[in-house]
């Protein structure tokens, strides 16, 4: 498979993972060893991670794409699931807008750990929770585990990497 099949087979099992019924009643085993939310070393963090939700919940492809260093790699759960650049990402994110409905995505995290390096430029950040939403009016929900890691580049931070998985139907049956 090449690359560009690749992005294409990944934009479509992110898509089916969206879509995918049953998984709502995940629980998440970590929840006990939330970090508080208090901890506001990794506020710069929560409020980028806040604008990208809500650009991607509202189909926004430039505020996404202004919250991502020129250099930024996303990645998803399957293998191919992998795109690097702006000509990479931009047609990815609109696979992955067709899937759900503008403006219905709803982020609840329950599960957060990170660390900010401030003298370094650099800091990551994993959230595990779950995410739920329509599409076609439908509604779904399904858990995500996220993790970035960001850079600060003249006083702004910026996602340098994002990685998201979901358990999804096709997963739990391959176990």
């Amino acid at each position: 498979m090449n690359r560009r099949e690749a992005i294409i087979a990944g934009a479509t099992a992110i898509g089916a993972a969206i879509a995918a019924p049953g998984t709502a009643g995940a629980q998440n085993t970590a929840q006990a060893q939330n970090t508080p939310e208090e901890n506001p070393e990794l506020e710069p963090l929560r409020t980028l991670l806040t604008a990208y939700d809500k650009a991607f919940a509202n189909h926004d492809l430039s505020g996404v794409m202004a919250l991502l260093d020129d250099k930024a790699v996303i990645m998803g759960t399957g293998p191919g699931e992998v795109w690097s650049g702006p000509e990479e990402i931009k047609p990815a994110y609109q696979h992955f807008f067709e899937n759900f409905d503008y403006g219905t995505l709803n982020f609840d995290y329950e599960f957060t750990l990170g660390e900010v390096k401030a003298d370094a430029g650099c800091a990551y950040l994993a959230r595990s929770g779950n995410v739920s939403g329509k599409n076609g009016g439908t509604e779904f929900e399904f858990p995500v585990n996220l993790s970035l890691v960001a850079s600060k580049d003249n006083g702004k931070w910026a996602i340098k990497m994002l990685h998201f998985s979901t358990l999804t139907e096709q997963s739990t049956e391959q176990s």
